[in-house]
């Protein structure tokens, strides 16, 4: 859910941006891979919280359930400090390296600046929302990413327009969502723990080791991840050579295919925290009951989404901006996201899933896998075939597609094993720890 509202909020960036024109559109597009790259980094303390959450849950040990979930939510936003420190000296790095335009790039670097200040509190929100959800609170996680759209949608008009601050009045409105919704999230995790269970910052802050169950699902998902976005933003910058039309609506594709995959956005972690439970309980059955569901689930909403993409691609990006070369490289881009749509949704169950079963080697393999075909398919494609821009497109879903398929394929051929290992472990570390 955090991330399908993150799209949300620069989907409406780009259709602010669209006002003052298609360079601004894809300043925001190509940035937003570098950004995207950076808040990956937040998946060694959020990817696998859910699950692990979950998984002490189905064992009776909530007491060490809520305070796992404490020490994320404060580990978080220090990660991100740090993350901030190290990119911010980069700006003009990465702005030469995305194809930014000479005549943007004041702006642009303002932009990217703001953003990057406001990383602590989008790792922070990210290991909020993975915390409610893994401890049954979805319907708190839910409020707490729709005041982060909501406060962003509101001021993001205001600043860019009414106040003409451009790009870096997009940056201040998002971070500002984000700001205070992880306030909320601070205050709305604290009431639901209770004041007795809620430890000092210190103690949050305190015996990082209890966060190895979390680091030992996450970091792998992490490293797929960030690998996965190093090559996104490669090839976004290979994508400028084309012009930015393209690049624009590349941007404006991926927005659109996350929001329709909100489904999946909410049904993943919520997958591996009930599989994680199932697990923890010793139900095999259960578990792989709720994958099938979560995928039922997800089909019936991607199969209306790429009926949407396939019937009124037009005006959907019209109504972003009616750039004649935008419009017609973003009605291509669309349709060929249709077709991958239902794909996106299954290999982001298929990675809660393994996280759930607490074995993450699997998705980080195949999608280091396919990832490193990705540049070069795209590159043969473009040059060799001749598509041009849309060969980066045809690159992106095409490994999207064949990733989906490799992971569902061995997660169902090897779900038993790795539920009874699981199993086996938690049962082993049981009796460790009564003896001592």
């Amino acid at each position: 859910m955090a991330g399908a509202v993150r799209y949300a909020v620069e989907l409406s960036s780009i259709y602010w941006m669209g006002r003052i024109g298609v360079s601004a559109i894809a300043v925001v597009s190509s940035l937003s891979y570098f950004l995207s790259l950076l808040r990956m980094l937040a998946g060694f303390t959020s990817a696998g919280t859910s699950a692990v959450i979950g998984r002490l849950l189905g064992e009776g040990r909530r007491g060490d359930a809520i305070q796992i979930g404490q020490r994320v939510t404060a580990w978080a936003p220090a990660l991100g400090v740090v993350v901030a420190g190290i990119a911010l000296p980069c700006v003009g790095l990465v702005l030469r390296a995305a194809g930014v335009a000479v005549d943007v790039r004041h702006s642009a670097a303002l932009y990217l600046a703001v953003l990057l200040l406001g990383i602590p509190f989008a790792y922070g929100l990210l290991a909020i929302n993975a915390t409610l959800v893994g401890l049954g609170h979805a319907r708190s996680s839910f409020v707490v990413n729709v005041i982060s759209l909501v406060v962003a949608f509101a001021m993001t008009p205001v600043l860019v327009l009414g106040l003409r601050m451009g790009l870096p009045g997009a940056a201040i409105a998002q971070v500002s969502g984000d700001a205070c919704a992880f306030v909320y999230g601070v205050y709305r995790l604290r009431t639901l723990v209770g004041r007795a269970a809620w430890l000092p910052l210190r103690r949050r802050l305190s015996r990082l080791r209890s966060l190895m169950p979390v680091l030992k699902v996450g970091t792998p998902l992490t490293l797929d991840a960030v690998f996965h976005g190093t090559i996104g933003f490669a090839l976004i910058a290979y994508l400028a050579r084309y012009g930015n039309d393209y690049v624009a609506a590349q941007g404006t594709e991926e927005r659109l295919t996350q929001i329709l995959n909100l489904p999946s956005e909410g049904l993943a972690p919520a997958t591996a925290t009930l599989v994680g439970f199932y697990v923890g309980r010793g139900d095999r059955a259960a578990a792989r009951r709720t994958i099938g569901i979560a995928l039922a689930l997800m089909a019936a909403f991607a199969l209306g989404g790429a009926l949407l993409l396939m019937i009124a691609p037009r005006p959907i990006i019209a109504f972003l901006c009616d750039d004649p070369g935008y419009v017609g490289a973003g009605v291509r881009f669309l349709g060929i996201a249709a077709i991958a749509l239902i794909f996106l949704g299954t290999r982001d169950l298929m990675d809660s899933s393994f996280g759930g079963l607490g074995n993450t080697i699997p998705p980080l393999i195949v999608g280091i896998a396919i990832t490193v075909a990705r540049f070069p398919l795209a590159v043969l494609l473009s040059r060799r075939f001749g598509f041009g821009g849309m060969g980066v497109a045809w690159a992106i879903n095409g490994t999207l597609i064949a990733q989906a398929i490799v992971l569902t394929i061995w997660l169902f051929l090897r779900f038993d094993r790795y539920a009874a290992r699981v199993a086996e472990e938690d049962a082993r570390a049981s009796l460790e720890e009564a003896a001592s």
